[in-house]
């Protein structure tokens, strides 16, 4: 992977385990320090960069590349197809509070991921690489099978041999190579890992590629320009590797740095009680008692042991005054069948956690009267149909959907 120098629209890169400066190229992936930290990319942040930003988004193009001037590749590198641009969809008051859901099911593959598959791509495609490989427990897989397959590239999946069949077929049906591993996401990792040290393969994996954050950062730059260039007070997040949460927190930055913000908001982890490592770490507030532990979790996409961004993310929860909330099954499958009845948005198991937690913080008091709150819906139900297939069993469609005979019309819609 040579000739990366003058490829990149910057060539900064910073440590965030030793704040060390280096070079980036599309070879590097972590810093030579003795923690092997995940880089960050740096751009430099004045009036000549505000402007050329403005002036980006004032061509309205339909897509994440409308913030171009902030990405680390040119626009001449994307796919075919339009990743970003998701609505911003107003709730109105819930508990409250004025709710906003993120709508990341809009995408191509139908998740959040596809923001960082469309940077990692067009950084390989800039550098002519023809192959990409990640490790996953699914969407992410399925994210850079949809994106290399538009841009002509070849994927190379890793997944936990528990991955969800409806993500399993959608990344076959992209034509990418899949290999299940029979272990969890971690092992899935240090796999992809040895192989692409070994056949110098691109990794897209999270925290070993920095271009993961640079894609996933637009989501808050659409956050704060649907709001009138405004951030809400809280932006909650599903929680696994903690890729999401820094690259908020780093988009949030970028935008106050250039004077369009003036305001950051609070950020929340929200994560799976029987996965909650960064939860952990950042450590509990007193107003929200754990519930009880489990050994495992519904909610697959952010089940991760050793979280690949766990530095970066605890840092934007500490420098945004932000919280870590744990949910459990019970919470996360009521909540799945919440947001599809009360919204009409029908959202997988791990993106459901961000407004159970956000239920939690309502009942606990922590969120005020009026004060602005966006949930991200990070993937649609359609991965992941567990949470809501008891509803469709013999025995409850008895109940909830009658069996009609054919002319039998007395019965349907009674006043």
């Amino acid at each position: 992977m040579t000739g990366s120098r003058g490829r990149l629209t910057t060539e900064q890169a910073e440590c965030v385990e030793c704040g060390r400066a280096s070079r980036l190229s599309a070879a590097s992936g972590t810093c030579g320090c003795e923690r092997r930290g995940n880089l960050a990319v740096r751009y430099t942040l004045d009036a000549a960069r505000r402007a050329a930003l403005l002036d980006s988004v004032a061509a309205d193009e339909p897509s994440l590349w409308r913030y171009a001037p902030l990405l680390p590749v040119e626009r001449r590198f994307a796919s075919r197809l339009m990743v970003g641009q998701t609505p911003l969809i107003d709730c109105g008051e819930v508990g409250g509070a004025r709710l906003h859901i993120k709508d990341e099911t809009r995408n191509p593959s139908g998740s959040l991921k596809d923001r960082a598959s469309e940077v990692v791509v067009a950084v390989a495609a800039a550098h002519g690489l023809r192959e990409v490989i990640v490790a996953s427990t699914g969407n992410a897989a399925a994210s850079l099978a949809c994106v290399a397959a538009s841009a002509g590239l070849r994927a190379v999946i890793v997944v936990p041999h528990t991955a969800p069949p409806a993500k399993l077929a959608q990344i076959l049906a992209y034509g990418a190579t899949v290999y299940r591993v029979a272990g969890r996401y971690d092992d899935a990792f240090a796999l992809v890992e040895t192989v692409s040290e070994k056949r110098g393969l691109f990794n897209r994996s999270t925290g070993i590629n920095p271009f993961t954050r640079e894609g996933k950062k637009t989501c808050a730059f659409e956050i704060a320009e649907q709001l009138g260039w405004r951030a809400p007070d809280w932006v909650i997040a599903p929680t696994g590797d903690g890729n999401i949460l820094s690259a908020l927190w780093k988009g949030f930055q970028e935008l106050a740095a250039l004077g369009l913000l003036p305001a950051l908001p609070r950020l929340v982890a929200a994560q799976s009680v029987a996965s909650a490592a960064i939860a952990r770490a950042h450590g509990r507030h007193r107003a929200l008692p754990n519930p009880d532990a489990a050994d495992a979790t519904i909610a697959d996409s952010i089940t991760v042991d050793e979280p690949r961004d766990r530095v970066a993310a605890l840092a934007a929860l500490r420098d945004s005054d932000g919280l870590a909330v744990e949910v459990d099954d019970r919470a996360i499958v009521a909540a799945t069948r919440a947001m599809a009845s009360r919204f009409g948005l029908f959202v997988e198991p791990s993106s459901a956690a961000a407004f159970a937690a956000f239920e939690r913080m309502s009942e606990a008091g922590l969120i005020e009267p009026g004060q602005r709150v966006v949930c991200l819906a990070t993937g649609t139900g359609l991965k992941d149909l567990r949470s809501v297939l008891s509803v469709a069993s013999p025995e409850a469609l008895a109940e909830s959907a009658p069996l009609l005979r054919p002319g039998d019309w007395r019965g349907v819609a009674p006043s």
